[in-house]
């Protein structure tokens, strides 16, 4: 049908919709983004070799930035010619950005003041603390971190005003080079565990013991979680469009999670079996239903990439049997206290967590309504963090975009695309619980990038079916519009 559609408006023509050439001003601005999925596809690859610590400018950096400035022209250049202002909860998410940066424009004013309360935070009883950061530098630093995270938020403005230029096509292009940079770092990882090449993070266990982490190209483990988990979710929503068969497919989230499980990042581990199970439940429950209406299923991917997992299970086992051993039992058993007082919570997460509730207990009410303007120790959590850096106030405005970015975005998609849309939101809160994931612009990158993938999915779905989620081809069908019997990842 060629529309997308919202609750409150029924269907709808796509508003870039137009006879005759496209503008000059509309080539550019296709330019501007396909320099700028550019940029997300190729980052993985320029990001092996990463050091420790993350102040000082690299190549990362600049790559991000420029990113960021690309999408935002592109953007701009297609709003101001077609002289409309944007949907009302992209209002709302830009709206909260710059109060944002307004709360930090604050804090960076009253840093003379708050002197001897930032003092309190020159204490690190432990390396989880962080390094120190100088307010005066740290305070711009996070503010530019706020705006190119959330850049992206113009792609997804620029889809819905013009949707060929951010096409399913562009975003598979990008998927593909995404998970070739995905594969190299799983082969670094499985380097480290086989002892070929080093470690560069390493786990101390509780008797001073250290075991190294598989960071694959990467300094920290977290690093390629991120990497890992949205491969994962961007696999199971484009699934056929990738044109690679079902058994590659499985092949390669089976890499992806066997990788984040060796490295020990339990949050990652967490966030791969979410996306895997919901996908999952929903072609299992796809699958009885055809099976029931009588239609024939295709087992021979299945059947084809099971022997496959045990075939490699079974010399990955002979190979590095023991090293894979010792990290499931690291993994189950070294999760340090279970007492949220203890400061040994959590390997260290406690004692900040207590020693910035102590110091904003000192702290006045400019503190507690726009905080300190950056992170003066490594928070661990993302609702610490946000309080930490932007108060009460960033809690309001950061839920504002978050909620903003998920009622936009699930305006525009059918049943089948809400699923995916919530496993992706929820993964954000998930991994948010011990990382700090609003705060590393490239996983915002790729979280933008699935919200992106859902929408196109599904327009293209509905381009081939009804309105109501009915399909017009007779087999029962999946998320993204393949046929259950294909048996690949939906």
């Amino acid at each position: 049908m060629g529309t997308m559609t919202t609750p409150a408006s029924g269907p709808r023509p796509e508003v870039g919709h137009r006879d005759g050439p496209t503008p000059r001003h509309e080539q550019i601005a296709s330019y501007l983004a396909i320099a700028a999925l550019a940029l997300v596809a190729v980052k993985p690859l320029f990001d092996i070799g990463e050091k420790k610590g993350s102040s000082g400018i690299d190549l990362g950096v600049v790559l991000t930035a420029v990113g960021a400035v690309l999408m935002i022209a592109a953007y701009g250049l297609v709003a101001l010619g077609a002289r409309r202002l944007p949907p009302r909860p992209l209002l709302v998410v830009a709206g909260a950005v710059v109060l944002l940066l307004v709360s930090s424009a604050v804090s960076f004013l009253l840093v003379g003041a708050r002197a001897d309360l930032l003092d309190l935070f020159d204490v690190r009883r432990y390396p989880i603390y962080g390094a120190h950061l100088e307010p005066r530098s740290a305070i711009p630093a996070e503010a530019m971190r706020l705006v190119v995270g959330f850049a992206p938020i113009a792609l997804l403005g620029l889809m819905l005003m013009r949707r060929s230029l951010l096409s399913s096509r562009r975003l598979v292009l990008v998927t593909g080079v995404i998970l070739l940079g995905a594969i190299v770092h799983c082969v670094l990882a499985w380097l480290q565990v086989a002892g070929v090449i080093p470690y560069s993070f390493y786990f101390e266990l509780a008797n001073w013991q250290k075991i190294g982490r598989a960071s694959g190209g990467y300094y920290h483990p977290m690093s390629l979680g991120r990497l890992l988990i949205f491969s994962v979710f961007l696999i199971y929503v484009l699934g056929d469009r990738l044109r690679i068969s079902a058994a590659v497919r499985y092949a390669l989230i089976v890499l992806f999670v066997a990788t984040g499980a060796v490295s020990l990042h339990r949050f990652t581990i967490l966030c791969l079996i979410v996306i895997v199970a919901a996908f999952e439940a929903r072609r299992v429950r796809d699958l009885v239903a055809s099976r029931r209406a009588g239609r024939r299923i295709d087992r021979r991917p299945t059947l084809l990439v099971g022997g496959a997992v045990v075939a490699v299970a079974a010399v990955a086992g002979g190979l590095w049997g023991g090293a894979i051993w010792e990290r499931v039992r690291v993994a189950l058993t070294e999760v340090g206290s279970l007492d949220v007082r203890s400061d040994t919570f959590m390997h260290g997460r406690g004692a900040i967590w207590n020693d910035v509730a102590d110091i904003l207990g000192r702290s006045s009410a400019d503190v507690w309504l726009f905080g300190f303007g950056y992170e003066p120790w490594d928070m661990h959590n993302d609702l610490i963090r946000i309080m930490v850096i932007w108060g009460i106030t960033g809690l309001v405005l950061v839920g504002a975009i978050l909620v903003g970015s998920y009622r936009l975005a699930r305006a525009q998609v059918g049943t089948a695309g809400r699923l995916p849309l919530l496993v992706l939101f929820a993964t954000l809160l998930i991994f948010g619980l011990t990382q700090k994931p609003l705060g590393y612009p490239y996983f915002l990158w790729l979280f933008f990038l699935g919200v992106l993938a859902v929408l196109a999915v599904d327009a293209e779905t509905d381009d081939a079916g009804t309105d109501d989620g009915v399909r017009a081809e007779p087999s029962v069908r999946s998320g993204d519009g393949d046929p259950v019997a294909a048996g690949g990842p939906t």
